[in-house]
């Protein structure tokens, strides 16, 4: 049976949005959370994730969690096509992998009041895809819903995402998640340390954190628990659960820190050298993102090369050449890796091999951009392409005698190759030509 694939937004796989308990204390009404990142420049800014619910009723729980995934399912299953988008309760229950008995429509609904009713104020917390930038913003989940019986189709049950989650579905902030896998899991804590280590572990297969702040910051686990111990006897049955499922290979606690080591499965690709070189700039400070970006879609030669500054880099730093922002001056080094001088190079300038390649680069970044689609076609669910056909062939229904048969066939494929390249935050051709010169 094929696996539910859908997707989270990463801003709210990074800080909690919901208590742990599957009932809202009315005595509770706002959640504060905060970290620490480096910034752009190497410096340190601090963070904050602030959450309000409303007075009526009450902060998120760890169920709504659940229905926030399940709404994200529908509106991937339109191609994230518009924020508002159109349901039936059967539908979405279905999704969650709730019986469709009574207690659990009203469950639904107070579900919706209560994301519709929450506030977010991230300071300096707020990831923008589109400036890549941290940033501050005060945003809601759900602007609004409206739920009906389904008996009349001409008004269906339906909700809109707020203006400002919706623009980070679109410009790509969001990664994969295997709902399934999410929804199987048995307790609140399970679910949102897998959600935590799921993106973080696009980025490298080993995570090391410091317990207290994975615990209160990242999991939402109470401040009132001050100890190792007593912090171990929340997380440890999630991580034995993570294991059980082969999520996660092993963990290791070195005093305050707990590493994290994922699972490689048959069907996962082996750590290959990106990941490596990935891991490497990480390590030594570069920003996640920036990281991710250089390394994106470089070549093996270019690995190498970038690999080459790194020990060069590791290097001029041992023998103190590089006290004033190493992470910066390592950042500038392999953000244009054939520009920087190593000392094994000639005295002639690093040049392109093939004085005309850069005639050639707009259909390279064309016939890798088509792979990747026919790679995307290939694994996503048949219901989310046939869905994506339907809404292009519609949208293309008034020009459809104009232009012929056979030339409305390849403009829906275009279409659909379109919305594909959207929805899965294929890099535009400034953006590739960017980590590719």
């Amino acid at each position: 049976m094929k696996r539910k694939v859908s997707r989270d937004e990463m801003n709210l796989a990074e800080f909690p949005l919901a208590i742990l308990s599957t009932r809202s204390d009315p005595s509770i009404k706002t959640l504060e959370f905060k970290d620490t990142v480096r910034g752009k420049n190497g410096e340190l800014t601090e963070r904050s994730w602030i959450i309000t619910g409303a007075d009526k009723f009450g902060l998120p729980t760890a169920s709504d969690d659940e229905v926030l995934l399940g709404l994200l399912k529908l509106s991937v299953d339109t191609g994230l096509a518009a924020r508002k988008v159109v349901f039936t309760r059967y539908e979405l229950m279905k999704i969650l992998h709730w019986s469709t008995e009574g207690r659990n429509y009203s469950r639904l609904q107070k579900s919706l009041d209560r994301l519709s009713g929450v506030r977010i104020k991230a300071k300096n917390g707020f990831y923008d895809n589109d400036s890549k930038a941290h940033c501050t913003k005060n945003f809601g989940i759900i602007d609004e819903y409206e739920i009906n019986d389904g008996r009349d189709e001409r008004k269906p049950s339906f909700f809109t995402w707020s203006e400002v989650l919706f623009n980070s579905f679109q410009v790509g902030f969001i990664k994969k998640l295997d709902l399934d896998f999410y929804l199987s899991l048995k307790s609140a804590v399970s679910k949102r340390l897998y959600r935590y280590l799921d993106k973080h572990f696009w980025y490298k297969p080993k995570i090391a954190i410091d317990l207290f702040l994975l615990a209160h910051e990242k999991i939402g686990i109470s401040r009132n628990y001050k100890y190792v111990s007593s912090l171990r006897q929340q997380i440890d049955p999630a991580v034995e659960e993570l294991i059980e499922k082969g999520f996660i290979s092993n963990v290791e606690y070195e005093q305050r820190q707990i590493i994290f080591i994922k699972q490689e499965t048959q069907t996962s690709k082996p750590l290959d050298k990106k990941q490596i070189v990935l891991s490497k700039l990480i390590e030594r400070g570069v920003r996640e993102a920036s990281a991710k970006g250089i390394v994106y879609d470089a070549c093996e030669d270019m690995l190498s090369r970038i690999e080459a500054i790194i020990d060069y880099f590791d290097k001029l730093k041992a023998k103190g050449g590089i006290t004033k922002n190493p992470a910066g001056f390592l950042f500038k080094a392999v953000s244009n890796p054939r520009s920087f001088c190593l000392p094994s190079d000639t005295q002639k300038p690093l040049v392109l091999e093939n004085p005309k390649k850069s005639d050639n680069l707009e259909a390279q970044y064309l016939v890798e951009r088509k792979k990747e689609i026919s790679r995307i076609k290939m694994e996503v669910e048949p219901e989310l392409l046939e869905k994506t056909e339907i809404q292009v062939r519609n949208a293309l229904s008034n020009i459809a005698p104009l232009i012929g048969a056979s030339k409305l066939e390849e403009a829906i494929k275009h279409g659909v190759d379109e919305k594909l390249a959207v929805l899965f935050a294929l890099p535009s051709y400034q953006e590739w030509l960017s980590k590719r010169l």
